[in-house]
């Protein structure tokens, strides 16, 4: 099927490495966020994609979900990404004797990573029960990002978001709702 509509194939990356990919809107798709953010991506069967790559060509994409269609292309969820974020963790530098140089602050451990954001509305707490009442946002974005979760012993202080200037506090990472993505509550960081 994928050879059948050669004229369809658009050129993109896949985490970087040139693919092709046929894109089309999710057609079922009620919502705005659906019908903005939605799409379906068929790729061949030659094609290295997989969950929770990065999809590019005009726009950038996250692959949600992927299965194989009879004749063994490869048939993905995409969600076009809308946010830039930066991840920052709290930590307290020292000298080469192990010593504390001035006071612990917030360092940068990723910038510029792409994500797919989204507002936490009334319906949309409806629709997700396992949302904290205090989350404001939440982010899927790729596994290969070092976001930790709050209940890491390591931290001495939840990770910092960074998003359109303003700052948020990591309450949840969720390595399973997503394969291959994570899913992250944000709620206003007030530190």
């Amino acid at each position: 099927m994928f050879k059948d509509f050669a004229h369809r194939h658009s050129p993109c990356t896949v985490n970087g490495e040139p693919d092709v990919v046929i894109l089309s809107r999710e057609t079922k798709a009620t919502t705005v966020i659906g019908k903005e953010y939605m799409y379906n991506g068929l790729f061949s069967s030659k094609s290295s994609v997989k969950p929770g790559d990065i999809v590019q060509n005009e726009s950038s994409y996250l692959v949600q979900t992927l299965r194989t269609t009879t004749e063994k292309n490869k048939y993905c969820s995409l969600i076009k990404t809308n946010a830039l974020i930066e991840v920052q963790r709290y930590q307290q530098a020292y000298d080469a004797n192990d010593n504390p140089i001035g006071d612990p602050e917030f360092v940068s451990v990723a910038a510029d990573v792409v994500c797919f954001a989204q507002y936490v509305t009334a319906q949309l707490r409806q629709q997700e029960p396992g949302l904290l009442p205090s989350t404001v946002f939440t982010l899927q974005l790729q596994t290969t990002v070092d976001v930790r979760d709050p209940q890491d012993s390591s931290l001495s202080a939840p990770d910092r978001i960074v998003m359109g200037g303003k700052t948020y506090q990591v309450d949840v990472v969720d390595k399973i709702k997503y394969p291959n993505l994570l899913h992250v509550q944000l709620s206003e960081d007030r530190r």
